[in-house]
Formats: structure tokens, sequence, C-alpha cells
């Protein structure tokens, strides 16, 4: 068999010669095509010589009426054909189509004769006369001259040998009355005619067969000897009716023969109908069984790009068993080709489906609004991927029916039209859980990052401080998020003397964070150079903040400087929560001082100044230092712990040492504070004198 099909394809690439450059079963059946056109060709042209010289025209004069009648019945019936599609191997079908214009044939035909034979003859040649003038591929081309042939030859040589064959055994034509012998000669005919026709087809048959076990040897041959009984056997069924048909004409009238034929016309639209319905809910079941599967496979795999093309690659083939389909992201980035060779004008496409937000359909006969000129082409469905607010595509499904023995209609290509666009969400599904992957990813990498800073800001931060003699410090800062706003410091200044830092950066985060870190070292840097005049140190850092940066924040600072020795503290407060000094007075009654503010914040203006005060810190006295993280701290019902509270309860505190003031204080913020979590960097510093 090589052989031959070696000769054939050789003889086939001469009259296509894109045979050459196909994948090898579109080699085949292209070669099949083909080789029935070849050897059909001639047998049709036989039939069609032999019709003419078997036509009696005074036949056809004397009976012009009915065979008109005969003729638009026979048009009526192919209208009304069944249809049928079978599944041959994954992926292929095979479709094929029947109908019950035999009976209007073979009832002609023992009425009237050979010459009858025109009744189907002539909706054939009228056939060829549309395609020689339709716009085809070379693929389509060759199957629709191939049919053309096919039926020619089935519809003129095969019936003529039944009926010589009729005629030989004593056959008569025009028949009114059957008896036995009578009835027996004529279902000879029909069933030598069902014979001859599957003689006729059987090259065809045998070399599907061949080309079945070419392409895998597994695959079962049921399939395609169900599909040959069905597309060859079944409309041979019909065909002893034809004989009754015929005698209720020549007995009872065209009248009744008309009534008898309305009977079959109910039949033959309740058969397509059935057709029509069955095939409709096998494509929505399957559609629906493998966009099923699709969405569980989804969820399944990682969510990585790789994951979903082999997704598509497992679930979508055989998802449409009736076209070829391509998904797609905007521009190029093909994810799913069902078909590696067909390569449709994607580049024409995606422009005007970046517009799009509905799935959009087009039959055969309809242009679609990415062509500039009417051409060819199969009916198609496209449906746009969109994002996640549904309002712009970025991706698209595109799908091209094949022309099956199935007719695609406005009905039932919008049978399909569903399950396209439930495809389509689905893809854009996946590509949301893409998106979420990666944002997670970032997160991950972001919030990584930011512990990293926020460990290198906290080193920042004095870790210990220094011994000071007669008195005692404790210091703590929470942020709110991963990154602070809040600073503090403890500087050692000439003479013994002790800078004292607390600062908050407007808003939070790592931009604030950097600022902080950017002031935290300006202050420090100044501080030793200014070392006992805290308004210059403030000025200094202030003007280098604004010539440096263009951050738009500011920093609250308060910035003291000690002399443990005396107990002065000299500072200035750039629009920072005032500190309190508490101590005793000559009555044992607690004051309270407030070191308020001395001058605007740092940031602000490059022309700003501040004023420095002075105050004395006796022996048992106490600072208490903050940022406003703890007076607005708020709780789940929306109110607020207020620096009133934090001095009562530094007050009842006082005398004890500088940590178990501090921890106090904190006790009372989170009680306050309940389940609600920090809404603000909180730190404090409590710095006491012994007595």
């Amino acid at each position: 068999m090589d052989w031959i099909y070696a000769r054939l394809l050789a003889i086939s690439k001469r009259l296509w010669p894109q045979l050459e450059n196909m994948r090898i079963d579109r080699q085949l059946v292209g070669v099949a095509e083909l080789t029935a056109f070849l050897y059909s060709a001639p047998l049709a042209l036989w039939g069609i010589v032999w019709l003419i010289r078997s036509t009696d025209l005074d036949v056809i004069r004397t009976n012009a009426g009915v065979m008109i009648v005969m003729l638009l019945l026979n048009g009526i019936f192919l209208r009304l054909r069944f249809f049928f599609i079978v599944e041959l191997r994954e992926n292929r079908y095979g479709s094929s189509d029947g109908s019950m214009a035999g009976i209007v044939l073979w009832s002609a035909i023992f009425l009237f004769g050979p010459s009858a034979l025109w009744v189907s003859i002539i909706w054939y040649l009228l056939q060829g006369l549309v395609i020689l003038r339709r716009r085809t591929g070379p693929a389509e081309s060759w199957i629709l001259r191939r049919n053309l042939s096919m039926s020619l030859a089935s519809e003129s040589l095969v019936p003529l040998l039944a009926i010589q064959l009729y005629t030989a055994r004593g056959g008569v034509f025009g028949l009114n009355a059957i008896g036995y012998e009578s009835f027996g000669i004529a279902l000879l005919a029909v069933f030598s005619y069902a014979l001859l026709y599957l003689l006729f087809w059987l090259p065809y048959v045998l070399y599907s067969i061949w080309v079945q076990k070419r392409l895998d040897q597994n695959n079962p041959l049921r399939p395609l000897f169900t599909f040959f009984f069905l597309s060859i056997g079944v409309p041979q069924l019909v065909l002893p009716f034809a004989i009754l048909g015929a005698e209720i004409f020549g007995r009872d009238g065209i009248g009744v023969f008309l009534f008898y034929m309305s009977g079959i016309m109910v039949v033959a639209t309740l058969t397509r109908r059935l057709s029509l319905v069955g095939e409709t809910n096998r494509f929505q079941y399957r559609a629906l069984e493998k966009l099923e599967q699709f969405s569980r496979a989804i969820l399944n795999a990682p969510a990585t790009l790789s994951a979903l093309e082999d997704t598509l690659q497992d679930r979508i083939p055989n998802m449409f068993p009736s076209g070829k389909i391509i998904v797609w992201r905007f521009p190029d980035q093909i994810l799913f080709n069902s078909r590696p060779d067909w390569s449709p004008e994607l580049n024409a496409i995606w422009p005007w489906l970046l517009e799009q937000q509905d799935v959009s359909s087009y039959l055969a006969r309809e242009r679609p609004p990415w062509l500039e000129e009417d051409g060819p082409h199969n009916p198609l469905i496209i449906a746009p991927i969109l994002d996640k607010e549904g309002e712009q595509a970025y991706g698209g499904v595109f799908l091209e029916l094949h022309t099956l023995a199935q007719p695609w209609n406005r009905r039932t290509i919008n049978n399909l039209v569903p399950a396209v666009k439930t495809l389509a969400d689905q893809v854009a599904s996946a590509f949301n859980r893409l998106d979420l992957a990666e944002q997670s990813l970032d997160l991950d990498r972001v919030t990584q990052e930011l512990r990293l800073a926020g460990s290198i800001q906290s080193s920042l931060l004095p870790f210990t401080f220094p011994a000071i003699p007669g008195w005692q410090l404790a210091v703590s800062l929470t942020p709110a998020g991963a990154m602070a706003g809040d600073f503090f410091d403890i500087i050692p200044l000439s003479d013994g003397r002790i800078g004292i830092v607390i600062a908050d950066v407007l808003d939070k985060g790592l931009g604030p964070a950097l600022y902080m870190a950017l002031s935290r070292t300006l202050i420090r840097t100044y501080a030793t150079e200014f070392d006992l005049d805290p308004s210059t140190v403030l000025f200094a850092t202030n003007e280098r903040i604004l010539k440096d940066t263009q951050a738009n924040l500011f920093v609250t600072t308060f910035y003291g400087v000690l002399d443990p020795e005396t107990g002065e503290l000299t500072y200035s407060n750039a629009g920072h929560n005032p500190p309190y000094l508490l101590e005793l007075d000559g009555d044992n009654q607690k004051t309270v001082v407030s070191l308020n503010r001395t001058g605007i914040p740092i940031g602000i203006d490059e022309d700003a100044t501040w004023k420095h005060e002075s105050v004395q810190i006796n022996p048992g006295a106490c600072l208490l230092l903050y940022t406003d993280g703890i007076p607005e701290a708020e709780n789940g019902s929306g109110e607020f712990f207020e620096a009133d509270v934090l001095v009562e309860v530094a007050k009842k505190s006082l005398g004890r040492p500088a940590e178990e003031m501090q921890s106090m204080v904190l006790k009372r913020v989170y009680e306050f504070l309940g389940d609600a979590p920090p809404s603000d960097d909180m730190t404090l510093m409590v710095l006491t004198r012994d007595n």
C-alpha cells in the first residue's frame, strides 16, 4: 500500500503543490480528496454522457409539470438533510449528511425511467456553478470538487447501472399496481443501487482505513466503520418507500402522492431537527465538560505562565471538536494553538479586539471588521480576554469552525458563544491568579526588604547609654509598622554633658524612615560641633535638610543638653510634643512643668530659627519625653489616650526608678488600647535624678 500511496502523492502534488509542506495527517487527507476526485470525475462524465443518451425528451415534455414538481420536492428534501459527525480519532472528525430525496428520485425513476435522473442531476450541476464562483482556499476547493464529482457519479452512473439491471429483469416504468413479482424486481433495483453505491465508495473507504492505521496503529477502526455505515448505508434504507410512492402516484394521482410525500417531509424535518439538537447538545456537553476540567486544572496547577500553557495544551484540544482555536496575549504571545500549521492574521485582529468587551461571531458570508475586503473564511467566534475590571482586553480566544455537515447559521453558532466566552473568562481568571501570585512574591520581597531596613534602622539607635552618676534613663520605641518615623538619641558631649534627642518624622513608611536616618545623622553631627547651643544645632540641621532633600517632610524635634553635675537642661523644642518635668515642691506637692515649643518643626522653612530655654532638674525629679503616638493612641471606641492621662500616670509613679515608671506608663497605654493596634509609632523616654 505504501508504494501505491507514493504514486498517488506524486500525482497529487502536481495538482496541489502545497501538499509537499503539510503535516503527514493533512497530507494523507489531501491525497484522499484528490484521488477521489481523479477516479470519480471520469465516472461522473461517463454517467452524464450515458444519461444524456438515455434521456427521452418526449417523456420529459409529456410530464413536464410532474417533473418540475419532482424537481422541487427533491430540492426540499435536499434542504432537509440530516447529518452526523463521528470522532474517528482524537481531535479528528468525519462528517456526512444524507436525505430522503432518494424517495422522490426513485419514485420518479419507477414512473418515468432514466430521464427522471435529471431531477437530481440538475441540483448538483447548479451546485457546481456555485462552487466555480465561490472563492475558497485550496483545501476546501478540492473537498468541494471531490464532493461534486462523487455526487454526480453516484447520481448518474450508479443508478443507471441499477436501472439497466431493473429493465433486464423485466421491470417496467409507470407503476400503477404492484404485485409480488413487480415489487420484487423494484426492490432488487434499489438494493442493487445500494450495493453499487457501496462499491463506488469502496476505494475511498479502504484508503481511509489504511490512513487510520497509518496514523495510529492503536486507534480502533470501529468509529470509522460506524461513520461509513451511517454515511453510505442510512440514506439507502429509505429507498424501498419509493416503490410505494410510485404506486400511489400511478394509481391515485399526484394529489395523493403529494400527501404521501408531505408525511415523508414531516419525518425528514424531524430527522433534521434531531440532528441539529443532537450535535448541538454533543458540542455543548463536550465544551462544558472540558471547561469544567480546565477550571479544576487551573486551580490545581502552580500559578506560573508555563503551567497555564501546559494546562491549555492538555485541556483545550477536543474542547471544540468543530473548529480550530488559538489563545493568545497581545500582541503575539501564543499561549495555545490547536493547529501549529495554522496562523490567522493576528496582527490585523488584535488592534480591533483591543477595543472590544463582548464576544463576536461571524458567519462565512459576513465580513469581519478587521478585514478590508470580502474574502473566503469559515465561521468565526472571537472573544476578548479582559482585565479583572472587565474593561480592557489584553488577549483573545479565536475559534474558526470547520466546514462540517452541520450547517452553521446564526442559531448554531450562537450556541457555542457562551462556551467560548467562558473559556476567555477562565483564561482571564488564570492570568489574574498569576498577577496575584506575582504581587504576593513582590510583597514578600518588599516585606523582607522592609524587615532588613527596619533592622538597619534599629541599628542606628543607641543600644547602650552612657553611665550618668546620679541619674537613671529608660527608653523604648515601638514602631507601628516595619519602619519607624520616630527616633531618639543620647549623645556624649564635651565636659561630661549629654545631648538628649527625641523626634518624630511626619508620616510612616520607608521614606520617612530614610528621612529619620538623615535627620538623626545631621543632629548628631552638629551636636558635637555646637555642643552648648541646641538652637544652633537645630538651625544647621534644618538648613542642610532643606538644601539636600525635596521630600516635603518635616521633623518635630526636642533637643536638650544636660549638665549632669548641676542638673541644668538647656533645650530647644522644634514643634515637638512638650516633655514634662515632674518634681515635688517644698510642700511635698507634685508639680508639672511643660517644656513648650520654641520654634517650628525642622524641614519647613530654611530661614527658621529657634530659641533655647533652660530648666533645672532637681534631685527626685523626672523628665518625661514622648512622641505623639502615646497621647494620640486610639482604642476600639475611637477614644484617645490624651496627654492629661499620661501626666496623671507619671505623677502616680513619681519617685520610682526610671524603668519602673516607664513600664507603668506603657502598661496603662496598652490597657487603654485593648485589642486595637497602635496607629502610630510610640517612643517614651524617662530621665530621673536620684535623691
